[in-house]
């Protein structure tokens, strides 16, 4: 059986139809590489925008390391199981360990704790207490004791929960020397009025010693045994009377007369002063003066300056009774605008626990003398802005350093 033939008009029929679904295909073909250059773009633009936030999340990353490391404060972040997982430089200071021998490690092993106080992480992971501003000691390696102020936070992870403890430390050594130093000067001025006190009351009377003293005198002949009596007692009033007088001068605020100062000059003055009355003595101590060439006019009150050098010069001396030898120099730090004159020996020394008290008031270690000499250089020195620092191995002698801010006259 043959095909029907088709018509011309049905043949263009189908022709058309084709054309059709071509034209649609090739439209379709044009939206989806349309879509797809846009799809291509929006994944181009998104990945770039990944791109920077990853490196803006590294650069905070990397600041936020920077931080950690570098901030004054120690640093110690444990986990859940009480492991060490970060250590900064502050801590390593401190503490004298490094970051890799106790990263990894636990807390315990490093740092001593007590479960039951808050003093540490441990206590914040185990009781959930958090711990704020609360001050401890912690001891570190080769034995020294810090006293710190510490607190602890909670760290979290991304998912939100709780993942470890960073504990915060600083070092209150600074501050607890401030303290010290405060409560000292508040101790030595309530000393200080008291013995004004002392002084004023004394006086009265050994007028009135003196003076009957002084009559006995007048009415006893040079051979009485009564006279001698009376010229001791004359004597002693007025050693007594000195010391008085000390008393007073140590407790009366100093007011410098700020003018130009040749430290040269004061030094040169002080030390013949000593060296004439070292060849009076006949002493077998012997003295030597170092300047600098240079003079610099600095400002500061040369009487106060010239009590302060004699005092030094004096307790060296007091040092070398054995004989020995007492060298005094001057010298300029300019770098730190500070000019220093230095007054050694090598007389019997200071004992290491008589160094922090040999400038306080009354502190002696001689049978004669107030133990007013060095606590009134440390006064001249603090009232000039300046400091006074000292050095001594028992036995080997002594190194006094007065150190004066320098200002120049223009």
């Amino acid at each position: 059986m043959s095909e029907a033939k088709k018509t011309p008009a049905e043949g263009g029929e189908q022709l058309m139809e084709l054309v059709k679904l071509f034209e649609g295909f090739t439209q379709a073909s044009t939206d989806f590489a349309q879509s797809y250059r846009a799809l291509e773009q929006r994944i181009a633009r998104l990945s770039s925008q990944l791109e920077e936030q990853a490196r803006l999340l590294q650069r905070t990353e990397g600041f936020l390391s920077s931080v950690l490391t570098t901030v004054p404060v120690g640093i110690i972040v444990v986990d859940m199981d009480g492991q060490i997982m970060l250590f900064n430089r502050e801590a390593e200071r401190l503490t004298g360990l490094k970051a890799r021998e106790v990263i990894g490690g636990a807390y315990g092993d490093f740092f001593p704790y007590d479960v039951t106080e808050p003093d540490s992480a441990v206590f914040t992971l185990t009781q959930g207490t958090l711990i704020d501003a609360r001050e401890k000691i912690l001891a570190v390696q080769g034995g020294a004791n810090i006293p710190v102020r510490f607190s602890t936070v909670w760290v979290y992870g991304e998912d939100g929960q709780q993942s470890g403890v960073m504990e915060v430390f600083e070092d209150l050594r600074t501050l607890k020397e401030m303290q010290e130093r405060m409560q000292r000067s508040a101790n030595l001025a309530a000393l200080g009025e008291m013995a004004a006190q002392v002084a004023h009351e004394l006086r009265n009377p050994l007028a009135g010693v003196q003076g009957f003293a002084q009559f006995l005198i007048e009415d006893i002949t040079e051979d009485h045994p009564a006279r001698t009596i009376a010229e001791k007692i004359i004597t002693g009033v007025k050693d007594i009377e000195q010391i008085a007088s000390r008393l007073l001068e140590f407790t009366r605020p100093l007011r410098p007369a700020l003018q130009e100062v040749n430290l040269h000059t004061i030094l040169t003055e002080e030390v013949e002063l000593l060296r004439a009355e070292l060849q009076e003595r006949g002493s077998d101590v012997t003295l030597r003066l170092t300047l600098p060439e240079e003079e610099i006019p600095v400002q500061g009150d040369g009487s106060l300056i010239k009590q302060a050098v004699l005092n030094l010069l004096k307790n060296s001396l007091e040092a070398c009774e054995d004989g020995g030898e007492i060298r005094a120099s001057l010298s300029w730090d300019l770098m730190r605008n500070r000019v220093r004159i230095t007054v050694e020996d090598d007389g019997v020394g200071i004992t290491p626990e008589n160094l922090d008290k040999i400038f306080n008031p009354f502190f002696t270690t001689r049978t004669k003398g107030t133990g007013l000499g060095l606590s009134m250089v440390k006064k001249i020195v603090d009232v000039h802005g300046g400091d006074i620092l000292v050095r001594s191995n028992e036995g080997k002698g002594a190194r006094f350093v007065m150190e004066l801010p320098i200002t120049r006259i223009e």
